[in-house]
């Protein structure tokens, strides 16, 4: 049972003397508090509220991260997918601030879609399957034989208006390969002007086989539809990104229904089963660039096949400074400004933070993978695991300006197939807030700083970090949402100036806090070592320290360091926030086995 009680404000200066006690008894001399008592701890959605300022941060992509959210983090079942095999998750935020989600059902074996279902949600936890959202029908086909036309690849635009424009490919299932039964196929549109509550009749917009449609809405209300061509008559495997466009808010499209679309993105490659020569670059996903009509292409690129089987790659595409693309014909291959087949994988999908960081996620062996890149979409970092589970067909959507959703059908269980879904936080160089601060152990007086970093992507346990400063002292919040609180957990401040070197250097410090207060102060000198920094540090927790029949809310620590001990001649000052957590292990911005700096972020107004 937890006890709440008046917190001891407990003077923390700490003396980091090598002989000093490292328990977990709350004294004097570490900040700790004496029992438990109720805090209310500040979540990271909660935070980062604040908006950027377009490409504020485009000068230093390369030190930003995004870290998964595991409280977040969910699989959609039956109930809310509608089916037993959902594919394509296509997500999106509504007008309202509420959620929907596609996905199409091809029945068991099947990957492609014959019929489209959706679900809403108001917060990304409560979700209500609504069922059959474009559902197949008879038909009769252009050979005058009975045939059904089914629906794949469900997606949708909110425009700016508000209004949300749901879209997918369509089929004759029975005459898909004939070339004189192209016509039998196409894209469907359906708008709702109340979020998802009610829709108008499907309109065709493009008659031709096609997937995976994308759309874009250009600043002069312009909207721009993007798809795979399919020839199937010629091959399978011959694709390429077309388009038609609205300029009434699609109610008419160009080139009209029956004609041939505008073809804008699309490279040869050899298909040496068939030694034949092909067009690739499908799956596109574009988007308009930060401050600019420019646009940015992500796209699957077929690059060979051998024994019946294909090696994708990504491949990035660019647009003219107008957001305008060439129109190919003939045997043309475009555009010039491209980068062709820049790393393996599958299915990517691309988006911008306001901030600037692009973000590109794709299929590599069955798993979500995401690479941060720079404002232009053209300089990528490391790969990186995202969603937990097997699967295909991620999707992104922006969730504010430090938030990101990503969704993709998992199949690590097979028999149960689901829709992963969590939410990624960014981590992005943050300004400390200028200000005096009472290291108390409590966080009311932090309410004005908004900024904040994240870690939590292991397990429940999850910190954020926040910064302020004065003429005398650099201070930080550690705020710890933990439903088990350990004597074994802690936080680790890692600080250290920029250097060429990207390395840590005898400037780097380590403060080292858990609910108890302070651990240890230390520097780098080929290791750590333990060393008195003068910090003041002042604890609080709430629950039951290591006895796990409740559960612990978390706890918080403030702490103060006196500037003389830290390098700030540029006035900024990178950080590396680590949580160790007895359930989940280390869990930090960056891996504290590395003894590198590149990708520590800076706080900067120091």
């Amino acid at each position: 049972m937890k006890q709440t009680i008046t917190k001891l404000a407990l003077a923390a200066l700490a003396f980091g003397t090598p002989g000093c006690s490292d328990d977990d008894s709350p004294g004097p001399n570490r900040g700790g508090a004496s029992e438990s008592q109720e805090l209310t701890l500040t979540p990271i959605g909660q935070l980062n509220q604040g908006a950027d300022e377009i490409n504020s941060h485009a000068d230093v992509t390369a030190r930003s991260s995004v870290k998964m959210n595991y409280r977040s983090y969910v699989n959609l079942g039956q109930s809310v997918t509608g089916n037993d095999n959902p594919n394509y998750a296509r997500i999106k935020k509504l007008s309202d601030g509420s959620y929907i989600l596609f996905n199409h059902y091809g029945g068991q074996g099947n990957a492609n879609g014959f019929d489209i279902y959706y679900a809403t949600s108001p917060d990304l936890e409560n979700w209500t399957g609504r069922g059959l959202f474009l559902e197949r029908y008879v038909i009769t086909n252009s050979r005058g034989n009975q045939d059904k036309r089914v629906f794949t690849n469900p997606n949708a635009i909110v425009l700016s208006n508000g209004d949300l424009l749901a879209f997918a490919s369509y089929r004759a299932n029975m005459s898909y390969n004939y070339l004189d039964c192209q016509y039998d196929h196409g894209i469907v549109i359906l708008r709702s002007t109340d979020n998802g509550r009610t829709w108008s009749d499907p309109q065709e917009i493009y008659h031709g086989p096609n997937w995976e449609a994308h759309m874009v809405e250009m600043p002069s209300g312009e909207l721009q539809c993007y798809f795979s061509e399919s020839r199937p008559w010629i091959s399978g495997g011959h694709s390429g990104t077309s388009m038609v466009v609205s300029a009434d808010h699609g109610a008419t499209w160009t080139p009209g229904l029956d004609q041939t679309p505008w073809r804008v993105i699309r490279q040869h490659w050899e298909n040496s089963d068939k030694n034949a020569t092909f067009y690739t670059d499908q799956m596109p996903v574009v988007v308009r660039l930060n401050n600019s009509n420019k646009q940015a292409a992500a796209l699957e690129s077929a690059v060979s096949c051998v024994n019946g089987s294909t090696s994708y790659a990504i491949s990035f595409a660019y647009s003219d400074d107008k957001g305008q693309w060439g129109h190919l014909e003939g045997d043309e291959t475009g555009p010039a400004d491209r980068q062709s087949n820049l790393f393996d994988g599958a299915a990517p999908f691309l988006v911008q933070f306001p901030s600037g960081e692009t973000l590109v996620s794709y299929g590599l062996s069955s798993r979500m993978n995401m690479r941060l890149g720079d404002a232009e979409a053209r300089t990528f970092g490391e790969p990186f695991a995202a969603l937990p589970g097997r699967g295909s067909w991620g999707c992104l959507e922006l969730n504010g300006s430090h938030e990101v959703i990503a969704a993709m059908r998992n199949s690590e269980k097979p028999g149960d197939i689901t829709i992963a879904l969590a939410r990624f936080e960014l981590n992005h160089r943050i300004t400390a807030t200028r200000r005096t601060i009472s290291v108390d152990g409590g966080n009311a007086e932090w309410a004005a700083t908004d900024d904040a970093l994240f870690v939590g992507e292991k397990s429940q346990a999850q910190a954020t970090l926040r910064c302020s400063c004065d003429d005398r002292n650099v201070y930080f919040l550690v705020e710890v949402l933990d439903e088990a609180i350990s004597r074994d957990d802690y936080v680790n401040i890692l600080l250290s100036p920029a250097n060429e070197g990207d390395r840590l250097t005898s400037a780097a410090r380590r403060i080292k806090v858990s609910h108890s207060g302070l651990k240890s102060t230390d520097i780098y000198a080929g290791g750590w070592r333990e060393t008195d920094m003068g910090v003041t540090v002042q604890a609080a927790y709430d629950g039951t320290v290591s006895d796990n029949s409740d559960t612990d809310h978390g706890y918080l620590v403030e702490v103060a360091v006196p500037r003389s001990q830290l390098d700030l001649a540029s006035g900024e000052i990178l950080v590396n926030l680590v949580l160790f957590d007895s359930q989940g292990g280390e869990d930090a911005i960056c891996p504290t086995s590395s003894r590198s700096i590149a990708n520590w972020i800076p706080v900067a107004g120091l």
